[in-house]
């Protein structure tokens, strides 16, 4: 999937999380931290290729040189598209959320959940992709759904399924959920 796909994915999934998991109280500052947290869950899996989106959002200017500078390390759909990756960048997010100072506001159970299920949900859209994912890296055979011999009907990334079903579907999702939910999320956002 394009990293479009995977933004829309991932902040639903993100939202859609915390609205189901929290009373609709004040907490504007989690709410924000849910919504950035789940943005980069959802594109961290590609941090991998030199040319992902992600490059570009990090602080430190030319994100992309830096994608090649990593480039010959590791390359595409490795470690980062597999359970362990998921598990050592979630033990960072959790190391990282519990070290902000408690006045900051931010709850760090619904964003650790936002952040996990943002990079689940790329790790799943990626195994419908045709070259799926290495799920259980190290070792490295490739998972996708549906499985073989039937993996012919998988998609190709950033072709028209993807463009014309999937991303749309997700940002209506997206709008959706916004809009039946928007009384819980004016009480979350506003006193």
């Amino acid at each position: 999937m394009t990293g479009k796909t995977h933004k829309a994915i991932g902040i639903t999934i993100g939202m859609g999380s915390f609205i189901a998991m929290q009373d609709a109280s004040y907490m504007p500052a989690t709410f924000a931290a849910v919504l950035l947290f789940s943005y980069f869950g959802a594109l961290l899996p590609d941090i991998d290729q030199p040319a992902s989106e992600i490059w570009d959002k990090l602080p430190f200017g030319s994100g992309h040189a830096v994608g090649h500078l990593v480039d010959p390390f590791i390359k595409h759909r490795n470690i980062t598209h597999s359970i362990l990756g998921y598990a050592i960048f979630n033990i960072l997010i959790i190391l990282l959320l519990n070290s902000l100072p408690l006045y900051w506001g931010v709850l760090p159970a619904p964003v650790i959940i936002a952040f996990g299920l943002a990079y689940l949900a790329h790790l799943l859209a990626d195994m419908f992709t045709v070259e799926g994912i290495p799920l259980f890296y190290p070792w490295k055979r490739f998972f996708g759904i549906p499985p073989k011999p039937f993996d012919g009907i998988r998609i190709e990334t950033g072709h028209w399924f993807e463009n014309l079903i999937i991303f749309p579907v997700a940002n209506i999702i997206l709008i959706s959920l916004i809009v039946s939910n928007w009384s819980n999320l004016h009480m979350i956002l506003f006193k």
